[in-house]
């Protein structure tokens, strides 16, 4: 059985704080991995990775401000491009947080853990102890219970699309859903059949400032 002062199950963003933290205040660390890519949603499939397209929507919207003062034609941009090269980025996470990870002491465990006491994980068939267990696994995307549900995609299948299609809907107005619908109609081909935003609540991005919002949904009507 291996032992260590603590062990973190999960790669992501905050495994991988919490067991560089804890192996620079002199513990010995482990952490748990079933993925047969480590890293986490941020790097290789949410915060990090969506920046790729993000930076040329941006890039595309000042333009577009700028038609006419100055801007003669609007930026052509490549979809399949920026996919390419966020793909070289996300590609090189794996390797590079278990490399991280090894190079600070950390042992990297892989395999589906499960909990034999409060002590004790067995992390297929090995047994591994330790003081203290942090949770980081991260979480999954939450089932609708609407009809069809099973034909909708995940933020996850949306950032690997190798081509935008004509037409989008959006199930849910939060804060990613606001990011994709532009990046569609900043980055899409110009032939886009629309893009639409369901919402169930009173009103979308809720837990932001409500004359904020409806100042953005304003100018989103006008554009229509």
């Amino acid at each position: 059985m291996s032992a260590y002062d603590a062990v973190v199950i999960g790669t992501g963003t905050a495994g991988q704080t919490a067991a560089y933290a804890l192996k620079a205040n002199g513990l010995t660390v482990a952490v748990v991995e079933k993925s047969a890519t480590p890293g986490g949603t941020c790097a290789l499939a949410g915060c990090q990775a969506k920046k790729w397209f993000y930076e040329a929507a941006e890039l595309a919207a000042k333009a577009c401000h700028l038609d006419g003062k100055g801007v003669l034609s609007a930026p052509q941009i490549s979809w399949r491009d920026l996919l390419r090269e966020k793909n070289r980025f996300t590609n090189a996470v794996p390797g590079g947080t278990v490399s991280g990870l090894e190079k600070a002491g950390i042992d990297v465990i892989t395999g589906a853990g499960c909990f034999l006491d409060a002590h004790t994980l067995n992390v297929d068939g090995r047994k591994i102890s330790a003081d203290f267990f942090i949770i980081a696994s991260g979480a999954r995307p939450m089932a609708l219970p609407i009809a069809g549900f099973e034909h909708a995609m995940t933020s996850d299948q949306f950032l690997e699309l190798p081509s935008l299609p004509r037409r989008f809907v959006f199930i849910g107005g939060g804060f990613i859903t606001f990011e994709f619908a532009h990046f569609v109609a900043r980055l899409g081909t110009g032939e886009s059949g629309g893009t639409t935003i369901l919402e169930a609540a009173s009103r979308p991005l809720g837990p932001f400032d409500a004359e904020m919002v409806s100042l953005l949904l304003d100018e989103e009507a006008r554009r229509d």
